[in-house]
């Protein structure tokens, strides 16, 4: 994975420091949790309470909070918790438990908008701009994505259809592995999982590896095994995918990183675009 240069990391230091803590939350060690579940569940305590007072609350040693700092990508504690003031001053909605019908929908609305936000304070300006170039030179391009992000996968093959891409798409393991083993150097493979943990995605994205592909994450953990296997990351936000609105939110966050892709092919290659956009209406246009 190429690494982002400093002045877009102090950047995004800066900001997300709950989205990144839930998105490499499942790859922590057991110690590294309990420091994590204290922070995400009384943030505002960790802001006012000193190295050694976290320590105690989580159950665990003044260095593993100072590990968990730096995994994160902080100095130290201090430069921790100023990120953490700074994002506190706006937390995200929460759905008040007596919430009506106008409440709930208004809520799922502004969780959505938040997830889009948050995905666009932690996705890394330089790789999402080297990921376009790498697709408009790429020779064949294949997309995968399983359950939760198989829809993700299937849009994004309808937004790249059009720009000229030889690509494509699968949601099913064996299938999607077979066409993996027949990449080479001049080839890309698009690997979307939320957790980045998903064995059928990480087999495939293994094989695409071994033939000399390129792959691409799409994912919300930077800490999973697709973030170290990929050669460029895209982070979304790291909701939990345990209710269709975080569900929603989460394929939201992922369309919203491909549509910039395709966006910038597409910018990339215009005459190329509108020819076959042109080509794809004279076939819509004929009577069915």
């Amino acid at each position: 994975m190429q690494r982002s240069n400093p002045e877009d990391r102090g950047r995004d230091l800066q900001s997300g420091v709950l989205i990144r803590l839930r998105g490499v939350y499942p790859s922590l060690k057991a110690a590294l949790q309990k420091v994590a579940s204290l922070i995400l569940s009384q943030p505002e305590m960790a802001i006012y309470a000193s190295v050694n007072e976290v320590a105690a609350a989580a159950g665990v040693s003044e260095a593993t909070v100072m590990r968990f700092c730096r995994i994160l990508g902080f100095k130290g504690f201090q430069d921790f918790k100023i990120a953490l003031a700074r994002e506190l001053v706006a937390p995200p909605p929460r759905l008040p438990e007596d919430a009506g019908p106008t409440t709930l929908v208004r809520w799922i609305f502004k969780a959505n908008l938040a997830a889009l936000e948050e995905t666009l304070e932690v996705v890394e300006m330089r790789q999402l701009l080297q990921a376009g170039q790498l697709l408009g030179n790429c020779r064949r391009l294949i997309i995968g994505g399983f359950r939760g992000s198989a829809l993700a996968a299937q849009y994004g093959a309808i937004r790249f259809a059009p720009l000229g891409l030889d690509l494509r798409c699968f949601t099913e393991t064996y299938q999607m592995a077979i066409s993996a083993a027949f990449l080479g150097s001049e080839d890309a493979m698009l690997a979307i999982s939320h957790s980045g943990i998903t064995q059928g995605i990480l087999a495939a994205a293994r094989v695409a590896k071994d033939s000399g592909a390129q792959v691409l994450a799409i994912t919300s953990n930077p800490l999973a095994p697709l973030s170290r296997m990929a050669d460029l990351v895209l982070m979304t936000a790291g909701r939990e995918m345990t209710m269709a609105p975080d569900c929603l939110a989460a394929f939201l966050s992922q369309i919203s990183i491909i549509d910039s892709l395709a966006t910038l092919l597409q910018q990339a290659r215009p005459d190329e675009a509108r020819a076959n956009l042109a080509k794809i209406e004279r076939v819509l246009s004929i009577p069915a």
